[in-house]
């Protein structure tokens, strides 16, 4: 990469960031192109795992390209000399809950089931890492979420013009996105949630460097990551976005007008949905989708967790043990399924040392957003503050769908508590006089 001196000797300026906020395509593509490696490894990784195109593309599917380059982007971060160890509570704690894992699956009801299935937790704890110590300047953050959102964009447009296409009808169906881990309409609409509450947060922090036309074209692209939702017909992540809509309004000053907007958003809700989705809540509870959850959840609490109480039955064991010790299935359907729980897999699977682990991270992820938004608060830098609330309300729509999904190991939460110590990092060290060039001085001592 051309040095500082380089640049000033050959005419080639740094890219302002000002520029960057406006979104202009060049200067992002130059910043890009400036950037260390480590970042495009980072960036082609992502993609492979969002995006999938090896199995869209049948005939690019002769590698493994995520395991490939997640290797490149370990390597490349290793000669990243900016990419230094960032100290974060959560980061000890995720090394816990990985200990925790490996533990569990070595005492599991089945250890190989465990190993076999040791780099789905692996890859995003790998993850985890990299993000957090690669993307540590402003730059290279808003590079990282352009490229994070602009993978789930191609998701939520097509989501949404489906959901449009059908006439805003329900289908039982629901919507999907990439193969991999979104090819579920639960799971789509999980990242939907993630996605519009991320590009949501960007738009309204950077609307004031677009133009006049530029400003709503991104506003309706952050809008199809919700038309997505209520196009994937899953109550789960319905409900998530209606406590996101409550938690908005208690974040925000004016309260009467929240409230009020909550009213019309309501009402305009009520004669969208079509009287299938409508039904499907009013039977929530009773009908035997419903029905079927609550079985698997009381047998975990009343046969699992007092059998097997501080490590549980193993990483990624819950259908071997319950293949093995209820063949016949469980519930009104007779069958044998994932929980459809986060709190009740990490409770099933890795004991009660497990879930309270887990418990930390999310308490401890929504404490260091809380410190980003102190340092932020009242500063040029409202960007900074308005991503700590769009990786807020994502993290809390994750938990509200999770309650209904089985989605522990997928890349939902590992992520998401990454780019919130990413900005911690990248906000820290831009307002802490005490950071020397060169270093890399978190400032999380006091979390």
């Amino acid at each position: 990469m051309p040095s500082p001196g380089w640049v000033a000797m050959y005419g080639r300026p740094e890219i302002k960031i000002e520029d960057m906020y406006a979104m202009k395509f060049s200067s992002l593509w130059s910043a890009f192109r400036r950037e260390h490696i480590s970042l495009w490894m980072l960036c082609i990784y992502f993609m492979f795992e969002y995006v999938r195109p090896q199995t869209l593309y049948p005939e690019l599917d002769i590698l493994p390209w995520p395991l490939i380059f997640l290797l490149a982007t370990l390597i490349s971060a290793i000669m990243d000399g900016s990419a230094k160890w960032v100290s974060n509570v959560e980061n000890r704690l995720l090394i816990l809950f990985a200990v925790i894992v490996i533990i569990s699956g070595i005492f599991s009801f089945r250890p190989s089931v465990s190993l076999d299935k040791w780099q789905v937790f692996g890859s995003w704890f790998i993850s985890y890492f990299l993000i957090i110590t690669i993307v540590n300047t402003e730059k290279r953050m808003i590079l990282f979420l352009l490229a994070y959102c602009l993978f789930s964009l191609k998701m939520s447009q097509h989501g949404a013009l489906t959901w449009a296409e059908r006439g805003f009808s329900f289908a039982s169906h629901g919507l999907i996105g990439s193969p991999g881990y979104f090819k579920n309409s639960g799971e789509y609409a999980i990242q939907m949630l993630i996605y519009g509450s991320l590009s949501i947060s960007i738009v309204i922090s950077l609307k004031g460097y677009f133009g006049r036309y530029k400003k709503w074209i991104f506003y309706a692209l952050a809008a199809t990551g919700y038309m997505a939702v209520m196009g994937a017909s899953s109550r789960g992540a319905q409900l998530a976005l209606l406590a996101m809509a409550l938690w908005a309004i208690l974040k925000q000053d004016g309260g009467w007008k929240g409230v009020l907007a909550m009213a019309v958003a309501g009402a305009v809700l009520f004669y969208v949905l079509p009287d299938e989705q409508m039904k499907r809540f009013q039977e929530m509870g009773q009908d035997g989708d419903s029905l079927q959850r609550l079985a698997y959840w009381e047998y975990a609490l009343t046969h699992i967790v007092p059998e097997y109480p501080v490590l549980g039955i193993g990483y990624y064991n819950w259908l071997t043990y319950l293949g093995f010790m209820e063949p016949n299935g469980i519930g009104p359907f007779e069958m044998v399924q994932v929980c459809h729980n986060i709190f009740i897999e990490v409770l099933s699977e890795m004991g009660v040392i497990g879930l309270f682990v887990y418990l930390l991270l999310i308490v401890y992820a929504f404490k260091i957003n809380a410190r980003t938004r102190d340092l932020a608060r009242g500063t040029e830098k409202i960007l900074f503050y308005n991503l700590s609330l769009g990786l807020d309300a994502g993290l809390i729509a994750f938990l509200v769908a999770g309650s209904f999904v089985t989605v522990t190991y997928y890349p939902f939460f590992w992520v998401q508590i990454a780019m919130i110590v990413m900005l911690h990092n990248v906000t820290s060290k831009h307002f802490s006089k005490q950071t020397e060039p060169g270093t890399m001085r978190f400032g999380q001592k006091n979390i």
